[in-house]
């Protein structure tokens, strides 16, 4: 699946389901210009994406295999 990760000038990192453009110092997605389909990112992570150089195209992949297998070992660590 493909998303889009951009940094505001805040160093605010968010992962958008469609590309955003920049409106000030945030970013958006067209058409509506609304911050719907968006996630907060932790900030420390991919600080090669900058504001300078936002937004930048990723391909997320799941492996629903290792999430699974987590969950099952939190499971027997009592959590």
């Amino acid at each position: 699946m493909k998303v889009w990760i951009a940094r505001d000038a805040d160093g605010g990192l968010f992962m958008y389901a469609k590309r955003p453009n920049k409106h000030g110092t945030f970013f958006l997605t067209a058409p509506e210009w609304s911050p719907n389909g968006n996630w907060e990112l932790p900030e420390a992570l991919l600080r090669d994406v900058t504001w300078e150089n936002s937004p930048k195209e990723f391909e997320m992949v799941m492996d629903i295999f290792e999430l699974k297998a987590q969950i099952k070992k939190g499971d027997d660590d009592g959590e």
